[in-house]
C-alpha cells in the first residue's frame, strides 16, 4: 500500500454486535452514587463529632483546678490589701476602694495629666485647594 491511498475497512471486522450489557452499566452507576452517599454520610458524621470534641473542650469542659485558683487569687487581689513593694511602701488597695478615691479626686479636680488640655485649632483651607475643588467636578 502507498501512502497516499485510502484503506477503507470492512464493515464486519472490529464492530461488536452484542447489546450493550445494561444490567452492569446500571449497577456501577447505583454503585457509584451509593459509594458517593456514603462517602458524604462518613464525613458529615467525623465532622459533626470533631466540632462537638471541640465544643466541649472549649466550652463545656470544666475548668481545671488551676484555672479555679487562678480566679480565686484574681478575686483575693481585688478586694484585699496587699503590699507591691515593701521598701518603696508601695500598697495595693481593693478596687472599690480605689474607683471611690478616682472619683472623689475627679469631683475635687484633683486629677493629674501629663499635659495641659487645649482646644484644637481649625483648620484653614488651603488657597490652591479651594480653586482646584470646584475643578474636580
Amino acid at each position: 500500500m502507498s501512502e497516499t491511498e485510502i484503506r477503507h475497512a470492512n464493515p464486519e471486522e472490529g464492530f461488536d454486535h452484542s447489546e450493550p450489557k445494561a444490567g452492569a452499566i446500571a449497577a456501577f452507576a447505583i454503585g457509584s452514587v451509593l459509594l458517593l452517599v456514603l462517602t458524604i454520610v462518613a464525613l458529615q458524621v467525623y465532622f459533626n463529632k470533631i466540632w462537638d470534641e471541640a465544643v466541649f473542650d472549649k466550652i463545656l469542659a470544666p475548668p481545671s483546678e488551676q484555672l479555679k485558683e487562678l480566679h480565686w487569687r484574681e478575686d483575693w487581689f481585688l478586694t484585699h490589701y496587699s503590699f507591691t513593694d515593701k521598701r518603696t511602701g508601695v500598697v495595693r488597695i481593693p478596687l472599690d476602694q480605689a474607683m471611690q478615691k478616682f472619683a472623689d479626686e475627679a469631683a475635687a479636680g484633683k486629677l493629674f495629666y501629663p499635659a495641659k488640655s487645649y482646644v484644637p485649632k481649625k483648620e484653614e483651607p488651603v488657597a490652591g485647594a479651594a480653586a482646584a475643588a470646584p475643578a474636580a467636578k
